[in-house]
C-alpha cells in the first residue's frame, strides 16, 4: 500500500515538468538574459512548468553547471536567481537601481540570491543578510 501512494505521489508531483537541455523552447527574453550575464557557465537543465501556477509565477526553471538556478515566468522575466554560498551572482544580473544601493553602502558585498514577488525584491549577501527593496529597485529595509 506504502508504494502504491508513494507511485501516486511521484506521479502526481512530476505532471507538468519537462527537463531538457536546451534554452531553445525558452523565450527570447530569458535566453537573451542567460547569454547576457551566464555566457560563460553551460546550461545543465530547462524544466518547463506547464502547470505553472501552482509555483506562482514560475514558468521555466533553468539550472546551470555552476550551481546557479534561474526561474522565469511564462515572458522570460527572470523572477529568481538563486544560487549556492560557493557561487556568487554577477551583479550585471541584477536591476540597476539594486546595483547602485549595493555599489554605494556594501561595496564588497557578494550576492548569492535574488527574488522579485509581487511588488518588492529582496537581494541576499553571501554573509547572509537580507536586503529588501520596492519593485523599482528603491530600498526598503535591511532583514
Amino acid at each position: 500500500m506504502k508504494k502504491v501512494i508513494l507511485s501516486g505521489i511521484l506521479a502526481i508531483s512530476s505532471i507538468g515538468v519537462f527537463a531538457q537541455t536546451s534554452t531553445n523552447n525558452l523565450p527570447a527574453t530569458a535566453q537573451d538574459f542567460i547569454q547576457q550575464n551566464f555566457s560563460s557557465v553551460s546550461v545543465q537543465e530547462v524544466a518547463e512548468n506547464s502547470n505553472w501556477k501552482l509555483w506562482a509565477d514560475e514558468k521555466y526553471e533553468v539550472s546551470l553547471s555552476n550551481g546557479v538556478e534561474l526561474d522565469f515566468d511564462k515572458d522570460g522575466n527572470i523572477i529568481e536567481i538563486d544560487s549556492n554560498k560557493d557561487e556568487t551572482i554577477p551583479l550585471s544580473a541584477l536591476p540597476t537601481n539594486i546595483v547602485s544601493y549595493l555599489n554605494q553602502n556594501h561595496p564588497n558585498a557578494q550576492v548569492t540570491g535574488w527574488e522579485k514577488q509581487n511588488k518588492e525584491q529582496e537581494v541576499e549577501l553571501t554573509d547572509g543578510t537580507e536586503i529588501e527593496f520596492d519593485g523599482k529597485g528603491n530600498f526598503r529595509k535591511i532583514d
